[in-house]
């Protein structure tokens, strides 16, 4: 028999859950909403349970929506959580979801209530059977080892049937195989499948004295599409990119999508000695082609940056990797209309558009309300800062720094990459630390000058 959606929804003003329940009835599914706002309340119907969605103010009399969801993400953790709130900030709303809020929808714009929702329930509708898939692939997986065991151990002369069972059993694996290396959005490998591969293409080459390269690629805008035209157009817009990807490369050469918006390529045998013209050639005129075929609003385009193997001078996958992410940072903070990409070969980096200032050890800067950081370099286009902490990719800060007699400039910066880098030497500083690179928006005339 059909059950109602049953929605949990924290809330002190009656006049805002009505206004809820008014975008839920466009949902065309039968609610059943209850209305509570205290934490007594809250945990009580925690412990109940059966709720399939949970709606929550930030701020109430007594109670607050983050001890909501830290109670939530212990007692009910499979429920979406979605924020429904007044004007919140950008940090405030990327620390709900660092600490597991499905999504949040500011009550200015309510009406994007219902596609919210229907996003968090397909969400967890797909968890669910992710789940399910992976307990009966453990179940059949385990069944099969049972049955092999036991055919094994008897020696009825059964080897057909017996080796039967071993392939079906290789199948199943292999199938498990292929799951945890792709990607389920783009279908092409994940970070997991390509490191793998990219591994044994680094034993092969340090070997055989081979030589291979790594394509690192960005989606430029991702986070203006997310925002002006939903996560659901912002998801199709990786998979047009994974296709552009599948269009410009060789099947030999390995696509993967790592994870956001950022891509690599593992390219075999690279045979001409100007590929990163002939590659980024072949990549723009496959996303021209996409841009001038879609009206959607926005034009995709990409960061790039390459590195190549030398078998005469080997190096880490994670060196190459790391190298690859920094020069396609790089070309970020600073595009050019031919699209170059940058690229080194071992340590050397073969063509550099800009010049970039290192700073004395003890220079830093103040992020806003993320505390002091070092400054290790600077450019007009950018800045790269150690921090103690992981700058979350796509936060704008205000950087507050001193210069010349203490004079004081505070550009805006957007976070492009944040790595851990490891334990910091100076003045027998032990702690792990991180690096971060963030790109200058926004700026006038006069913090122009003042870079500059």
């Amino acid at each position: 028999m059909y059950q109602p959606l049953r929605v949990l929804n924290l809330e002190d003003d009656p006049n805002d859950s009505e206004l809820i329940q008014a975008q839920l009835a466009k949902l065309e599914i039968e609610c059943d909403m209850v209305r509570l706002e205290t934490r007594e309340d809250f945990v009580a119907a925690m412990k109940r349970g059966g709720f399939d969605l949970i709606l929550a103010d930030y701020s109430l009399p007594s109670f607050d929506g983050l001890s909501a969801l830290e109670i939530a993400m212990k007692m009910c953790p499979e429920v979406p959580f979605i924020f429904v709130s007044g004007a919140i900030g950008d940090e405030f709303a990327i620390e709900t979801l660092k600490r597991g809020a499905t999504d949040y929808v500011l009550k200015e714009r309510m009406s994007r209530l219902p596609t919210a929702i229907e996003r968090a329930l397909k969400g967890a509708e797909e968890r669910i059977k992710l789940r399910q898939t992976e307990e009966a692939l453990r179940r059949s997986h385990e069944e099969l080892e049972r049955k092999v065991e036991e055919r094994t151990a008897e020696l009825l002369g059964s080897n057909e049937r017996l080796q039967a069972e071993i392939v079906e059993r290789k199948k199943l694996e292999e199938k498990l195989l292929t799951a945890s290396m792709t990607d389920e959005l783009t279908g092409l490998l994940n970070r997991r499948g390509f490191l793998f591969i990219a591994q044994k293409q680094v034993e092969i080459a340090k070997r055989d004295k081979r030589n291979f390269s790594i394509l690192y690629l960005d989606l430029d805008e991702m986070k203006k599409i997310n925002d002006e035209f939903g996560h659901k157009e912002g998801d199709q817009a990786l998979g047009d990119i994974a296709t552009v990807l599948k269009k410009t490369f060789r099947a030999s050469d390995s696509i993967a999508r790592m994870g956001g918006d950022e891509f690599t390529v593992l390219i075999t045998e690279p045979h001409s000695s100007t590929i990163e013209k002939t590659v980024a050639q072949h990549i723009q005129d496959n996303l021209r082609i996409h841009n001038e075929q879609t009206e959607k609003g926005y034009r995709l385009a990409v960061s790039m940056g390459m590195v190549h193997y030398d078998p005469e001078r080997p190096c880490s996958l994670e060196e190459l990797l790391a190298r690859a992410d920094e020069l396609m940072y790089e070309q970020k903070l600073h595009p050019e209309p031919e699209k170059k990409i940058p690229s080194s070969i071992g340590g050397k980096r073969e063509e550099r558009g800009y010049e970039r200032y290192n700073t004395d050890n003890d220079r830093s800067a103040e992020l806003v309300l993320s505390g002091s950081v070092m400054i290790k370099n600077i450019c007009i286009g950018g800045i790269l800062v150690r921090t103690s902490q992981r700058l979350t990719k796509n936060t704008i800060y205000t950087i507050k720094m001193l210069y010349n007699n203490n004079e004081g400039l505070s550009p805006k910066g957007l976070v492009v990459w944040s790595s851990l880098i490891g334990k910091g030497a100076e003045k027998d500083v032990t702690e792990l630390y991180y690096e971060a690179g963030l790109q200058f928006i926004e700026q006038n005339d006069g913090v122009k000058r003042s870079l500059e």
